[in-house]
């Protein structure tokens, strides 16, 4: 299976071409020219940001490293679960403090 990183490359590489093939599309019909500038002139821009994109993801500062990850199955479950891990033992603290409070809080009330 392909890690999340490799996922959102062939995407965004997959839409970039598909942009210039908009372009040439619009070009061959006639629907852009070179004279004119429209907002069909968009779509090699934005061919030319989704196909520089990925190379981002290659690098571990990119922009969208950290939305897509590059790790395989095994890290993505040891990652997962030393979340799951440290929620769980968040949760455990969270519910100590509040059983503590609630004894304080009914020794001060029995108190009165």
């Amino acid at each position: 299976m392909s890690t999340p990183s490799d996922a959102a490359s062939s995407l965004l590489l997959g839409t970039g071409i598909g942009c210039f093939l908009i372009t040439g599309f619009g070009l061959v019909q006639g629907r852009m020219d070179f004279e004119t500038m429209s907002i069909g002139w968009l779509f090699p821009l934005l061919g030319a940001l989704l196909i520089l994109l990925p190379k981002s993801l290659r690098s571990e500062s990119g922009l969208l490293s950290e939305l897509f990850p590059d790790e395989d199955d095994e890290m993505m479950s040891e990652r997962v679960r030393s979340e799951i891990e440290t929620t769980v033992k968040d949760g455990s603290v969270s519910s100590a403090w509040a059983e503590l409070e609630t004894a304080v809080l009914e020794s001060e009330l029995s108190e009165e």
